[in-house]
């Protein structure tokens, strides 16, 4: 019986530490799509970074952007950004010198900050990062994530508002959407696929909402406590073959 999977990225298709893909998730993925199931990423990545890891993986489908962008076969169906005008309203009230933050308008690893403070106080390098003192986050079409330096202790000094939030690394706070289950029930009406047909694999606090009771939620063995509250299978670590185990374990390769 043909089956529908979403698999998070970082720490599920991926090693937590090296993030590398295993040899046996990759043979896992293909081997589900030879035997003829749907195979989804479900990631918080923004849509341009999410689809470079479907064409490394052979994966034809992605939810990416926390749910708010489906993309099949390199087609986008849509790509929204976060609430503009909570975005707007959130920039507007951060201290900019204790807090600096960056911005992401575009679809692609790229972000604006307006302080050079911002790449003095945040270590990560992993999107290209202009500071322009001129960027108005006012007259901007889209937000997709927002970056704020701060730490989980000083939380309450950004004013969220309406805006989820994870956190990227210790020194930065993650603005983002965290509804991956939208995605995947655009598909599933898009497809009219039975909630019993879906597979949903994660590890982390960001895969909670697409842990619905009526979907098969596979934790991977690295994941967090409290997702593995909520799974239906505890299969091992990304990096022991924790996707391909649970795979031969359920009888779908």
């Amino acid at each position: 019986m043909k089956k529908y999977f979403f698999f998070d990225i970082d720490g599920t298709l991926t090693t937590p530490l090296t993030a590398d893909y295993p040899d046996s998730t990759r043979e896992a993925v293909k081997e589900l799509i030879r035997r003829g199931h749907f195979v989804s990423l479900a990631t918080g990545r923004m849509q341009s970074d999410a689809q470079e890891v479907a064409k490394t993986l052979g994966i034809p489908a992605l939810v990416s952007d926390g749910g708010n962008a489906v993309t099949i076969d390199g087609k986008i169906l849509y790509d929204e950004g976060l609430p503009l005008n909570a975005c707007i309203q959130t920039l507007s009230e951060i201290d900019e010198e204790k807090h600096p933050w960056a911005a992401a308008p575009y679809n692609r690893k790229y972000r604006i900050t307006r302080t050079p403070l911002y790449l003095e106080k945040v270590k990560d390098r992993y999107y290209e990062t202009e500071v322009n003192p001129s960027f108005d986050f006012r007259k901007v079409s889209a937000i997709h994530k927002i970056f704020v330096a701060c730490t989980k202790k000083e939380k309450d000094d950004i004013p969220l508002y309406t805006l989820p939030h994870v956190w990227f690394s210790a020194d930065t706070m993650l603005i983002e959407p965290v509804h991956k289950e939208r995605g995947i029930m655009e598909l599933q009406k898009r497809f009219h696929i039975p909630d019993g047909d879906i597979v949903v694999f994660g590890d982390g606090m960001n895969d909670r909402t697409m842990f619905r009771k009526e979907w098969l939620r596979i934790a991977m063995g690295n994941a967090k406590p409290e997702l593995k509250a909520l799974a239906s299978y505890i299969t091992d670590r990304a990096d022991e073959d924790g996707i391909y185990n649970a795979c031969r374990h359920f009888g779908w390769i």
